[in-house]
């Protein structure tokens, strides 16, 4: 067996924790590369006692990261879920959360000089293609991180990062509406199911807790005993992607489809107006304890659009949608420039606070078989 010593950081991004690494510090195969990475992370083994992720989806994420060659952005970014008892590396998706701490991670390495008093880093994302940009605060020669910003979901401060999210729609399949429609009806064990999938920033399909029996303020841990609701939410992924392959004539995969369950949209009365949204997002293996910002992406998408399950008419200004989500450790306020043209709608961009801080900085240490050895 080969030890291979690989530099690394560990930061938190958002309600994410990972590890960030060099892709050049990763062997150049890139099943070799895999290899070096579950064994980084201690996969498969549901603790990953031997390794350094936390066991559940949340922390068990990988950000590899290199200097960019394309002039809009100065680094390239690409996220992986790292499967936990699965000897597999989902790479289909990106993680808007752990994109904050590549931003920080940037800084933190030398390879986007300080500025002051905004250090903006502009990102190339390669799981989607699609561009974003951080705007991290900068007091004297250190980002600052003393009482700067906290968010729900994490205790405690760290830096505070503004995301923007460069023209996020058909990040996963080219279309902001996969399917050509803004619902669906999909038939599960005699029972039809109206869902509005939704691609910006990543891939969702969204629908009403109602239809599957539930109150709405079920925990996460409520959910993921739920084997019947669990059951029917995995059948009904697999029917997601199957609509949305029959549609663009390609394999969309059911890993591919993130699921979010809702309560009905509710309009805000404040000054500000926008829409609150109450939901959970599903995963194959938990369901997320907080709310993902690629999920967050697509409500705001999916509020702006006429006929979708979240939309409400009368709200919004026709140019700037904002959202209120309430999720199982609190809430996020997310934005959507957007163009509307009678049906069709353009999505600008997206924004969203969040913060980051650096937790390790220092050598891990993967477990390889020897050359010629299985």
């Amino acid at each position: 067996m080969n030890v291979v010593e690989i530099p690394a950081m560990i930061i938190r991004g958002g309600t994410t924790k990972g590890i960030y690494i060099r892709t050049k510090d990763l062997p150049s195969d890139e099943l070799q590369r895999d290899a070096a990475i579950l064994s980084l992370f201690g996969s498969p083994d549901t603790r990953q006692v031997n390794g350094l992720g936390g066991g559940d989806p949340l922390t068990s994420k990988v950000a590899l990261i290199e200097i960019s060659d394309n002039p809009e952005a100065d680094i390239d970014y690409r996220s992986g879920e790292v499967g936990i008892d699965e000897a597999k590396i989902n790479y289909s998706t990106m993680c808007g959360n752990l994109a904050s701490g590549a931003a920080l991670y940037a800084i933190s390495s030398g390879i986007v000089p300080l500025s002051s008093p905004v250090t903006e880093v502009r990102i190339r994302n390669l799981n989607t293609g699609k561009f974003l940009k951080a705007s991290v605060p900068v007091e004297g020669s250190s980002v600052v991180l003393q009482s700067c910003h906290d968010i729900d979901g994490v205790q405690g401060y760290g830096s505070k990062i503004e995301m923007s999210f460069v023209a996020p729609a058909g990040s996963i399949t080219g279309a902001l509406l996969p399917s050509g429609n803004v619902k669906d009806y999909l038939q599960i064990n005699d029972q039809s199911y109206e869902c509005s999938i939704v691609d910006c920033g990543t891939l969702y399909a969204f629908f009403r807790y109602s239809l599957f029996r539930l109150r709405g303020d079920e925990s996460p841990q409520d959910l993921d005993r739920n084997s019947q609701f669990k059951g029917t939410i995995e059948a009904l992924r697999e029917a997601v992607a199957a609509r949305v392959t029959e549609q663009l004539g390609r394999a969309m995969l059911p890993r591919q489809i993130k699921m979010c369950v809702l309560a009905e949209p509710l309009a805000l009365a404040e000054q500000n107006g926008g829409v609150r949204i109450e939901a959970k997002v599903v995963n194959r293996y938990k369901t997320h304890k907080a709310f993902p910002v690629t999920g967050a992406i697509c409500v705001s998408a999916a509020v702006s659009i006429p006929g979708t399950l979240l939309h409400l008419d009368g709200c919004g200004s026709g140019s700037e949608q904002r959202v209120h989500i309430h999720h199982p450790s609190g809430s996020m306020w997310v934005s959507a420039q957007v163009a509307v043209d009678g049906q069709d709608v353009e999505i600008l961009n997206t924004s969203v606070l969040r913060s980051a801080r650096v937790l390790q900085k220092g050598t891990g240490y993967a477990v390889l078989p020897s050359k010629g050895k299985s």
